[in-house]
């Protein structure tokens, strides 16, 4: 058992838009992930997931809060980011579905 009292996971579930493809995704996923992502301070790891057909989830594990909040602002000026914001259907200001979940890890188990 360990404690990660400080660890943070952001969930980001996203429907895919219309007529962009699976491969279309997994390439700008890719470029995020390199591109972006990996480059911020307190990335620990992501998974992208698939959740049904066209649903998605993007499952990020980040140091902490602090972290995640810093990279939310850097990634609405960043190509690769807004890249991949580009591909989904629900990113609309009026959807509360486009908002990410950010939970604290209190205990991890593994």
């Amino acid at each position: 058992m360990n404690d990660k009292n400080h660890r943070t996971i952001e969930l980001a579930s996203f429907t895919l838009a219309e007529g962009v493809e699976e491969e279309t995704l997994m390439a700008v996923s890719d470029a995020l992930n390199a591109d972006f992502l990996s480059r911020q301070p307190g990335f620990l790891k992501r998974d992208l997931v698939k959740v049904a057909d066209r649903q998605w989830a993007d499952v990020i594990y980040w140091e902490s809060r602090e972290s995640v909040e810093q990279a939310m602002q850097h990634a609405t000026q960043n190509p690769a980011a807004l890249q991949y914001f580009q591909l989904m259907a629900n990113t609309g200001e009026s959807d509360p579905s486009a908002e990410p979940m950010l939970m604290s890890v209190v205990r991890s188990y593994s």
